[in-house]
């Protein structure tokens, strides 16, 4: 008896893991501290929204509007501001991270005012939203920190 209480209690663990791998609710968990611009409510208040099909836009802690812009399992998107998108997706690492072999890589773009160019800078975190600061990634990514050419479809819609 005791051996099928300890199997299930494992497998209940196994498929919380597994259900935490939905970028909705990984985003609903995420510390104030990783995206500070945003409250907890803000980002209820988003997903909210876009899953009932309206505009997802928010008030930010800094008096402007953010909007997320896209949200699938996997990954999503939200304007901050006009000058900064926030995406966020997962990326499959080759050691596990908190029990889990993908990890949450969250991609800044910034606009540049002097040059209307882009930079984009990464940070990874684990599913439990611990900082990683060099995961070891399955697939090599673009460059950190390089400066791309604008993209008009994101940036030209204020």
């Amino acid at each position: 008896m005791k051996r099928i209480a300890i199997v299930c209690v494992m497998l209940l663990m196994v498929l919380a893991v597994m259900a935490q791998q939905n970028m909705a609710e990984l985003f609903k968990v995420m510390p104030d501290s990783v995206m500070p611009m945003l409250t907890k409510n803000n980002r209820l208040d988003m997903i909210d929204f876009l899953e009932a099909k309206m505009k997802a836009e928010v008030t930010n802690l800094l008096d402007g509007d953010s909007e997320m812009t896209y949200m699938s399992a996997d990954s999503l998107s939200i304007r901050m501001s006009s000058a900064l998108r926030v995406d966020l997706f997962f990326v499959d690492a080759v050691q596990p991270y908190d029990s889990c072999q993908q990890v949450i890589c969250m991609r800044y773009t910034y606009l540049l005012a002097t040059t209307s160019e882009e930079e984009q800078v990464d940070n990874f975190y684990s599913v439990c939203w611990h900082r990683l600061s060099s995961p070891e990634l399955v697939s090599p990514m673009m460059p950190v920190s390089s400066i791309l050419k604008q993209d008009d479809e994101v940036f030209s819609k204020q």
